[in-house]
């Protein structure tokens, strides 16, 4: 990859936006206070930058390698002080490249701004239970990471550690659903969307102190209709009780899917799996504060599924680009970091759809196909399912002889 970023980056600058170096001024990229610097352009900028995240280099190997390429010389450290200022420049490169997300403007979830926050575990080699915990929130609308953390791996998911602001609708996964945490969603101002978790959150009836009975009221869904229920959660804090309303949003997931789920709970739990595990694993159950004249219980399961949606999009440039190989765990340079790795990423499938509509080619003979996706010419015309993982493994393909190359090059050095 890295050789790829160094010859051809004439085909990378004509894949960036029109604006890109009027940007780098913008954001202030190139303001120097003594007249000496040693980077004067956003290409020298960006090429320093790919290169050390798109090809996993360290600041001094990446350095020495631009410069022996023709580029400017300078020291490691005064490419580390260019990261920790260029997050804004390199998210503005990323917005400007990527397509907002259909169906996640405000006008059409009730002028909430929906946001989503996730957890990744990030281990260095031969790490067995992962080194650090890395915490974002994201705008969905336009892929703006709000807030990044790094903490140690004992600090699980939770709201607690983000700054929301009103307004706003926070999506999550079932590792986010606790009292606490929503609490402390509402005290900003915003709302919550999440996965139900059955055990970390009991529910109560309105207008009583009787649990619900979460299994009973999944049977009684009729196939295929989303349905809605109000409910009550306690939480209790400092010694006083609070009173969270909310509502549950759920349907029952056809048969083929219901069976998939079910395998992922097996494969997730193992041999202590409960049956009331597996038979909730066939249903979608969310728990919501937004009021149901705002947002229907449909649209809140549109919602999560659009979520779900961008969460592939990341799981996949996790694949491809390495977001696991984090050189370090400082706040002032991860931001700058993530954003580096997401365009390379947009530029790396840019680069693989620029000769064709699909890649591979659906014109080249079959015998050129590898067999990871020896995919025959009508089916992957008629199955745009089928090409999409053409596509991810052929990208992963390339990336991974790639990364073979340079530790073997580095081997033999």
């Amino acid at each position: 990859m890295t050789t790829k970023i160094l010859d051809e980056w004439d085909t990378l600058v004509s894949l960036l936006p029109a604006n890109w170096e009027q940007l780098a001024n913008d954001h202030k990229q190139l303001l120097v206070k003594h007249g000496n610097a040693k980077i004067t352009n956003a290409g020298d900028l960006l090429r320093l930058i790919l290169v050390h995240a798109a090809a996993d280099l360290p600041l001094r190997q990446t350095v020495a390698l631009v410069a022996q390429a023709g580029g400017p010389t300078l020291s490691p450290m005064r490419l580390h002080k260019k990261m920790i200022r260029a997050g804004s420049y390199l998210h503005a490169l990323v917005t400007a490249m990527v397509d907002t997300p259909m169906g996640l403007a405000p006008e059409k979830w009730a002028g909430y701004i929906v946001s989503a926050v996730d957890a990744t575990v990030i281990s260095r080699p031969g790490s067995v239970n992962g080194d650090a915990r890395i915490h974002s929130r994201m705008r969905l609308a336009d892929l703006k990471y709000l807030q990044i953390r790094s903490t140690t791996i004992s600090e699980g998911e939770t709201f607690c550690g983000f700054n929301f602001e009103p307004g706003e609708l926070v999506v999550g996964d079932r590792g986010y659903c606790n009292a606490r945490g929503v609490a402390h969603v509402l005290d900003a101002g915003a709302d919550v969307l999440v996965r139900l978790n059955r055990t970390s959150m009991p529910l109560l009836w309105p207008g009583t102190k009787d649990p619900i009975d979460i299994m009973s009221t999944l049977r009684a869904l009729p196939r295929s209709a989303v349905r809605e229920q109000a409910v009550l959660v306690h939480h209790k804090v400092d010694g006083r009780s609070r009173i969270i309303q909310g509502r549950l949003c759920m349907v029952r997931l056809p048969e083929h899917e219901a069976r998939k789920a079910r395998k992922r709970a097996r494969e997730e739990h193992g041999a202590s799996v409960s049956a009331d595990t597996l038979e909730a694993a066939g249903y979608v159950v969310l728990f919501t504060t937004t009021p149901p004249a705002r947002l229907s219980a449909a649209q809140c399961i549109e919602l999560y599924r659009l979520r779900w949606q961008i969460e592939l999009q990341f799981k996949r440039w996790k694949t491809i680009c390495g977001f696991d190989r984090m050189p370090n765990f400082r706040p002032d340079t991860i931001e700058a970091w993530i954003y580096a790795k997401i365009l390379a990423a947009v530029l790396l499938e840019k680069l693989a759809s620029l000769h064709s509509g699909v890649f591979p080619p659906i014109d080249c003979d079959e015998d050129e196909l590898e067999e990871p996706f020896a995919l025959r010419k009508a089916a992957l015309e008629a199955d745009p399912t089928a090409l999409a993982i053409a596509r991810v493994r052929a990208l992963a393909d390339a990336a991974v002889r790639a990364a073979s190359e340079h530790q073997s090059r580095h081997r033999h050095a």
